[in-house]
């Protein structure tokens, strides 16, 4: 019997300030595309029930991105980043069976990936989901429905590892062999060392 695929809606966060960066990130271009564009692409091939994208409301990138089939929320400049979480969160809690939080400067996610971890959830929907290589831990994460409400408290930056750490929680980790997961774009120094390793490369992902 085939296993059923939990509704899990895709919550990118993609309204932050760049501030490490000193200049708006996510419209950097990478592969041709802005590099929020390539997360979009991968969460919007994927089997993703719904994919909302939160943004600022003065941003330019809306008129930079190709967001056919994603729902926005747009927010004002958030004081922090669980601001914008809970705002994307609030748009999906009443109909999503999981929320995917996925990070906007992480172009290198590829929609198997997604997927891999999507069919993790619905194997333990009771779990929190996160991608592992070795020791390292990384994004997206999906987020039990039953954990909603506790989720909706995060206050600060570095929500995910907010999430991962909510007490009672149980965490599955998930092995995902691709590098997306672990690669997060921040700083110039980061960025550059993007395009020098992985601009010419096409994109690929491989989950186990």
């Amino acid at each position: 019997m085939n296993q059923r695929i939990a509704a899990v809606a895709g919550l990118i966060l993609a309204a932050g300030r760049s501030s490490r960066m000193g200049r708006d990130k996510l419209s950097l271009p990478f592969r041709g595309l802005p590099l929020l564009q390539h997360v979009i692409n991968a969460a919007r091939g994927s089997s993703l029930a719904r994919v909302v994208v939160v943004l600022q409301k003065d941003s330019c990138l809306p008129g930079l991105l190709d967001l056919n089939g994603c729902e926005t929320v747009l927010v004002s400049r958030p004081a922090d980043q669980a601001a914008s979480f809970r705002a994307g969160l609030r748009a999906v809690m009443d109909d999503a069976e999981g929320c995917m939080v996925l990070h906007g400067d992480q172009p290198l996610v590829v929609k198997e990936t997604i997927d891999h971890l999507i069919w993790a959830y619905s194997q333990q929907p009771d779990y929190m989901i996160a991608p592992v290589q070795e020791d390292l831990r990384g994004t997206p994460v999906v987020v039990p429905r039953g954990w909603f409400p506790k989720a909706m408290e995060t206050q600060g930056d570095a929500v995910v590892r907010k999430l991962v750490a909510m007490p009672g929680l149980t965490l599955r980790l998930v092995k995902i062999h691709d590098i997306g997961p672990y690669i997060g774009i921040d700083t110039e120094h980061e960025y550059r060392r993007l395009l020098a390793r992985h601009e010419a490369r096409p994109a690929a992902g491989t989950a186990a």
